[in-house]
């Protein structure tokens, strides 16, 4: 049995949130759904990876308050799909920097909200995936989490937005690297850094500076090819967000 599409709706005009509901009703896929129509409670309730997609609506209360909500959001998730529903078409730019699927213009139409759920449902089993032993039993991480892997002696600890992890099983990098994508760098004997999360290259300390305040270690000869990976990186994102990364 398939799990249930989660999905979170902020919206603070009934009718309008009714709408929504009714087309995500009728699309046929499977879901569970939370509703909120402050952006203060969708914030107290998020968590990374709880839901697999966000209807936002920009202005609530008359404010415009849904591209901020956005970007904090980014900042603990990655992978959750994010959908703007607006009557003004004035945030395209922070859509496309946000990374946001769709941009919703009301009065919405039932087959964009059904294009925006299939999407994030096929996001969702897509997702790169490694299977380790965590607590004694083999579990599926998604790869979209974690930020870096450490290896100290035969553990390897995950580090992700929501904490660390670590193996419960002997296990190096060296196990591991093959099985991820590209966008994981070998960065050190001990790291293997997650490209997405990185802030920041400080080739004076040679170290990745992380979403989460965490500095990892480049070592000397890896400098060079670890720079010209972020660099690869960077330059695909929209120009405000290249700004400074490289030190």
């Amino acid at each position: 049995m398939e799990t249930p599409l989660r999905i979170a709706v902020c919206e603070d005009i009934p009718d309008d949130r009714e709408q929504l509901l009714r087309y995500v009703s009728d699309s046929g896929i499977p879901f569970e759904c939370r509703v909120f129509s402050a952006c203060e409670d969708l914030l107290l309730d998020f968590s990374t990876g709880l839901y697999d997609i966000i209807f936002l609506d920009i202005y609530i209360g008359n404010v415009q308050q849904g591209v901020n909500v956005a970007s904090r959001i980014r900042e603990l998730d990655t992978m959750v799909t994010l959908v703007f529903t607006t009557f003004s078409k004035g945030h395209a730019l922070e859509s496309y920097r946000l990374k946001v699927f769709a941009y919703l213009e009301k009065p919405m139409q039932p087959q964009d909200v059904r294009d925006a759920m299939t999407f994030a449902l096929n996001k969702r089993k897509n997702a790169p995936v490694i299977k380790l032993r965590i607590d004694g039993q083999s579990q599926k991480v998604i790869l979209d989490h974690v930020l870096y892997f450490e290896q100290k002696d035969k553990t390897v600890y995950l580090n992700t937005l929501s904490g660390t992890v670590k193996t419960s099983q002997t296990v190096k990098l060296r196990d591991i690297e093959p099985l991820l994508p590209e966008h994981f760098f070998r960065c050190h004997q001990s790291y293997i850094v997650n490209l997405n999360y990185v802030t920041k290259l400080n080739q004076e300390l040679r170290t990745f500076c992380m979403q989460n305040g965490d500095a990892v270690y480049i070592r000397r000869q890896s400098l060079g090819k670890a720079t010209k990976a972020f660099e690869r990186l960077i330059f695909e994102m929209p120009r405000e967000d290249n700004y400074e990364k490289l030190q």
